[in-house]
């Protein structure tokens, strides 16, 4: 397999014929037909439907199409990273987060790290993970560290930091209990809809498991949703309450909602890691630092946790490290 094949694959389908695929790409047509030819071939199916005047992707061509396409997007990239290299510019600082945290814990620790001390001058790349970033995640990824939620197996990898914060109830404002001025039992909402995260993910099936069993009995209805700004939308709407991790709503809270704590031992849990076997640079390391500070100074009630909960030597109110 070729990369000037998937070159010509990927211009047929973004041209819609063989003709066009050429002439953006300055090769003849019999070439370019002789090299999807020759892919097809080497794949053992067929890539497109030849009706003409229509050339349009199979089923396993668009699928080998879409795994194609990214790697030809890193190669772009790669190229891209060469020709810095060449005129000495320094290589872009890579953050893999969750688009929970990516949306409010990670633009405000850039914003109070850069009044500071700013941690890169040139580039910097945020790879977004729609749900939860999983160990081999961060082994294939190229960036310098992950900033994700807790617990992981930390195997192959070295763990910066880690904290927790206990979760608070999102109800809408007109709800009976959101003028009241104690707090909230679980127990008090058996009539109550919720709204949880998908449980299939690591501490969501934890927060999901706490309110849906007390509340499971007498719940009329129980909306699952895939992340906290979608289930603070659901909270806003009236149709439920949900528990909501600390560090997601700083910058996600809505009007018309209210948020109380509960009389629960519902924590959530995030931290920094990175591959072991990975040199963090000094400007990854002040930035994990930098998130780190940032998190202890604004989220109420965080304590720093060993990556299995337990209470570290690091408590409230201790130094860490200074950013610059």
């Amino acid at each position: 397999m070729e990369i000037r094949q998937l070159e010509a694959l990927n211009a047929v389908v973004s041209t819609g014929s063989v003709t066009a695929a050429g002439r953006l790409l300055g090769r003849s047509q019999p070439v370019v037909s002789r090299q999807i030819s020759d892919l097809e071939a080497e794949l053992g199916f067929v890539l497109f439907e030849r009706t003409r005047p229509n050339i349009t992707l199979t089923e396993s061509g668009a699928e080998f199409h879409q795994q194609a396409r990214g790697i030809l997007a890193d190669l772009k990239q790669l190229e891209g990273r060469v020709l810095g290299m060449r005129n000495g510019q320094q290589r872009p600082l890579r953050i893999l987060v969750t688009s929970d945290l990516a949306r409010s814990i990670l633009p405000l620790a850039l914003a109070f790290i850069d009044q500071i001390h700013p941690v890169f001058h040139q580039a910097m790349v945020v790879e977004e993970a729609v749900h939860e970033i999983t160990p081999q995640d961060i082994f294939n990824s190229r960036a310098d560290f992950a900033l994700i939620n807790l617990p992981i197996d930390t195997e192959g990898l070295r763990v910066h930091w880690c904290g927790q914060a206990p979760c608070q109830l999102a109800l809408p404002a007109r709800h009976p209990l959101a003028s009241s001025t104690d707090m909230l039992h679980l127990d008090n909402l058996t009539d109550t809809d919720v709204i949880t995260l998908l449980g299939r993910y690591r501490m969501r099936y934890h927060l999901t498991n706490r309110l849906v069993q007390v509340t499971s009995a007498s719940t009329r209805r129980h909306i699952e949703v895939g992340s906290q700004q979608t289930a603070l939308a659901m909270v806003r709407a009236g149709l439920g309450v949900a528990l909501i991790d600390p560090f997601t709503v700083q910058a996600n809270l809505l009007e018309g909602l209210v948020l109380r704590p509960v009389r629960a031992d519902v924590h959530y849990r995030i931290g920094v890691v990175s591959q072991r076997s990975h040199e963090v640079s000094d400007g990854a390391q002040r930035l994990i630092r930098g998130l780190h500070q940032h998190v202890r100074n604004t989220v109420v009630q965080f304590v720093d946790v060993e990556v299995n909960g337990m209470q570290s030597e690091a408590r409230p109110g201790t130094e860490i490290a200074p950013i610059g």
